[in-house]
């Protein structure tokens, strides 16, 4: 679990002039940096670290601030990120299956993106003692982040209902919906004492019993 801040695989890539100069100038300079780690802030976009050549170090940078081509456009950052960070507790994880797979999108203008899966934001909230002040535990609300290397030399954080992802050996049927998916909103847990209960005892291998509370249907 990481608070504030998380570390991400390292990114080789460019930063734009203009995001060092407080959007004053420098919009056409880019250079080389390495981003080492992400900061997730409620009701801001995931915010990225980095080191520069001349070993100066910045904090919290959006990703339009990014590119990993010298010529790659300056996007709006609307067209690159959907949702702000949902909580300040954020995990950072490389899905294996998904490691170098191509995915897609499509931004607000209906316009796609093309890309490379390269790792994914998630968020929680696990401080018991102060109210949940964002969506991070809504199951109708929550979203993941992933991290995706354009084709056109920039980089973008969308979540999966807006996201295609292409295994050649597995998606066979790209453009072909299987089902018209709804969003799930429904809390799953088992220890609901109105259906069951334990033996009242010391043993080991304990019983399990219904409920006498339990009115639901039961099936064999």
């Amino acid at each position: 679990m990481s608070e504030l801040n998380a570390n991400i695989p390292a990114i080789e890539c460019f930063v734009r002039g203009n995001f060092l100069r407080n959007q004053q100038d420098s919009h056409d300079l880019k250079f080389p940096c390495n981003i080492f780690g992400v900061a997730s802030l409620s009701d801001r976009v995931p915010m990225f670290h980095f080191l520069m050549e001349d070993g100066g170090i910045w904090w919290r940078m959006p990703i339009n601030a990014f590119c990993w081509k010298q010529d790659a456009p300056e996007l709006d950052i609307h067209d690159q990120v959907l949702w702000n960070s949902f909580s300040p507790y954020i995990t950072v994880t490389v899905f294996h299956s998904l490691r170098g797979m191509r995915m897609e999108y499509l931004d607000r203008h209906k316009k796609k993106h093309k890309g490379e899966y390269l790792m994914t934001f998630d968020w929680h909230w696990p401080e018991p003692n102060t109210t949940n002040p964002g969506w991070s535990e809504n199951p109708g609300q929550h979203k993941c982040g992933h991290l995706i290397k354009l084709d056109d030399g920039n980089f973008a954080i969308q979540p999966n209902n807006r996201v295609i992802l292409k295994d050649p050996s597995f998606t066979t049927k790209l453009g072909q919906p299987v089902i018209e998916r709804i969003i799930n909103q429904h809390m799953f847990a088992v220890e609901d004492a109105d259906r069951w209960v334990t033996e009242d005892s010391e043993n080991y291998f304990y019983s399990v019993s219904s409920s006498q509370n339990d009115h639901h249907e039961k099936k064999d």
